[in-house]
């Protein structure tokens, strides 16, 4: 069998061309199928890439874009997707890591942007608000609320440093001050530190590069907008199918 990387590849197979009816349902239903060593695609994936330094662990995942219903046979997207950093510390006994007490920071599009235009030969200095209630982007512990008066940042630092390798720190910041959370009690693990090698950052920025296109849903629709002008235009031409 044949491995396709598009939905629109999915219109022309190696013998025949499919049918309009075939086309419009494959359309209809946004490709839910596709040909992956001889059977359906998985419908679930997690990809992630992970770096293990000596103190700190640092994960990159993505959250992808939410879509919504456009008109009665459209598709758009509702909310843009992020890229996350997570910042795990390695335990005390050396012996793995702490993965529940990972520091996340998201990224949006229009950072990742920045990232790729200014890194590695410029630093990078990111900021965002801390209000300590949860979510699955940021991550902050249960239980913590911002009180008025209160300005707690979490802040993502990205600079180069010795040789060809690159540091990344995440700290939650007060007035300046690093270490502190909204109650004034000191983060036990932060600030966190990744020493990322030459290797790894190309990797890194590589995934920055070409996530971007799925992060805004630019991928996805198009895929959906070819497979239908494709359906169209079999359907409007005579005899284009055997």
């Amino acid at each position: 069998s044949t491995l396709t990387r598009s939905p629109a590849a999915l219109f022309l197979t190696p013998r025949r061309l499919l049918s309009p009816e075939k086309l419009s349902l494959v359309s209809d239903r946004y490709v839910a199928f596709r040909a992956f060593s001889g059977g359906p695609m998985p419908l679930r994936a997690f990809p992630q890439y992970t770096i293990f330094g000596t103190t700190t662990a640092l994960s990159v995942r993505s959250i992808l874009p939410q879509f919504k219903r456009a008109g009665s046979d459209g598709v758009s997207v509702e909310r843009r997707g992020k890229l996350v950093l997570e910042f795990v510390p390695r335990a005390q006994t050396g012996a793995g890591f702490l993965w529940k007490e990972k520091t996340p920071f998201s990224l949006s599009v229009e950072e990742i942007g920045l990232c790729i235009s200014q890194l590695p030969g410029n630093s990078v200095e990111l900021s965002h608000a801390y209000y300590g209630a949860e979510s699955d982007d940021e991550g902050s512990r249960s239980g913590v609320t911002q009180t008025s008066g209160d300005s707690i940042e979490k802040v993502l630092t990205i600079q180069q440093a010795e040789g060809s390798s690159v540091k990344f720190t995440v700290d939650y910041m007060k007035n300046g001050v690093g270490g502190e959370d909204p109650s004034g009690i000191v983060f036990s693990h932060t600030p966190l530190e990744v020493m990322v090698q030459a290797g790894e950052f190309e990797v890194l920025k590589s995934i920055f590069q070409t996530s971007i296109p799925y992060l805004i849903g630019w991928n996805t629709t198009m895929d959906i907008a070819s497979a239908n002008a494709i359906s169209r235009g079999v359907e409007r031409s005579s005899g284009g199918y055997y």
